[in-house]
């Protein structure tokens, strides 16, 4: 598809980035025309504000700190008068991931294995200890879907700071809001996958910021590797994006630096998770997620391996591109491909489905595991949507 006069080329990817995380969704609700049209309505969305947003921009920069704070306090209350609604559903008929979640916390304070035995409900916990340690404070607070709101707010103002552009950070926020029904049901059923993006999304920022530059304390490197460790052991496919930091640290600091750095960060991922893993290796659920995909595998024996080495493969394949062939930033060169790497799973469990099933299926994504690539495709892509029209694209 041509890009129309004056609006970067990206812009329609980003609309596909932003429309593919609900596919399943309205699938399910409306079938396949549901899909192209949601599709189209979503690109329209896009380009008006690409077209259109840039007049609003210095209204939004001079209202910037009122707008946030009027943003937050407004996720705060939507959270607070619609998730008990949603909840109140019950087993089957809304998500548990929060429950499972609070479930963990609550076992880990007491001295327990937080990977609790299987059960209906919850299901099993599919995630690495990084996110029950990083959900802690909030699961204290009462619930753990207040991360979201918490890391949405940071991811504002990161956002403002990464595009050097108030106006585009708000855009950025509020596009998914807007644009994605399985955004909107992640954040007011309180599951983890919003915050689980965004705080990825911004250790590997600082992280990357910390290595960048040659004057930057140790304590301050060094700090940044743990977070980040913490972070990348949070989900089973997180972890893969690793070549992909040690390939931009080489690319703006050199070999030794990567080796260091990724070594490290490599090193906190195996602290974190490790002792839980050894503790009971049977009870280590997250080693059960290859079960989503049981009826594929049924079919096809070979696609949960494959789903992994071409997982792996893109993400080796990623770091040489960024530490060889990158133009630009390479710190958005590195969101860019943390966006593709983190699809490849999700690309690979629809096709294997569609072939299952003999038509497209994109029910893999009903559990709104497409969230996850949402912050990255923002910081990579997103710098095109307002600040660049009337400009040519440079990549």
């Amino acid at each position: 598809m041509s890009a129309s006069p004056g609006i970067p080329r990206s812009i329609w990817l980003l609309a596909l980035l932003l429309a593919f995380p609900s596919f399943g969704f309205v699938q399910k609700y409306a079938g396949l025309a549901g899909v192209a049209a949601y599709l189209a309505a979503v690109t329209a969305g896009v380009w008006c504000v690409a077209a259109f947003g840039g007049r609003l921009a210095p209204w939004i920069k001079r209202r910037f700190r009122l707008l946030s704070i009027v943003g937050v306090c407004g996720m705060l209350v939507g959270f607070i008068v619609l998730h008990p609604y949603e909840d109140s559903k019950g087993p089957g008929k809304s998500s548990d991931r929060n429950e499972g979640l609070e479930l963990a916390v609550e076992r880990l304070a007491a001295g327990e294995n937080p990977y609790y035995p299987p059960r209906v409900f919850p299901g099993p916990l599919s995630l690495f200890p990084g996110s029950i340690l990083l959900s802690a404070p909030f699961s204290a607070l009462g619930n753990s879907g207040y991360q979201n709101i918490f890391w949405l707010a940071a991811f504002l103002l990161a956002a403002s700071r990464w595009f050097n552009d108030k106006a585009l950070a708000c855009f950025v926020l509020a596009a998914p809001f807007a644009l994605s029904p399985a955004m909107v049901y992640e954040f007011v059923s309180g599951g983890d996958l919003i915050s689980n993006g965004i705080f990825v999304t911004l250790f590997l920022l600082l992280a990357v910021s910390a290595w960048s530059e040659p004057t930057a304390p140790a304590w301050q490197r060094w700090g940044a590797c743990v977070l980040l460790g913490i972070g990348l052991a949070s989900r089973a496919n997180f972890i893969l994006l690793l070549p992909l930091f040690a390939g931009t640290i080489w690319r703006v600091a050199g070999f030794r630096q990567a080796v260091a750095a990724g070594s490290a960060v490599a090193l906190s991922v195996l602290a974190v998770s490790l002792p839980f893993y050894l503790i009971d290796t049977a009870a280590f659920t997250p080693l059960m997620s290859r079960r989503k995909l049981a009826l594929v595998n049924d079919s096809l024996p070979w696609a949960g391996t494959a789903m992994i080495a071409l997982t792996a493969l893109s993400s080796v394949a990623g770091a040489f591109l960024i530490r060889f062939r990158c133009c630009g930033d390479p710190a958005r060169a590195m969101f860019r491909c943390c966006t593709l790497v983190t699809l490849v799973p999700m690309a690979c469990a629809i096709l294997f489905s569609s072939i299952v099933q003999s038509f497209p299926d994109f029910g893999f994504l009903r559990d709104r595991f497409g969230l996850m690539y949402l912050p990255f495709a923002l910081f990579g892509w997103g710098g095109a949507w307002i600040a660049n029209i009337g400009k040519p694209e440079s990549d």
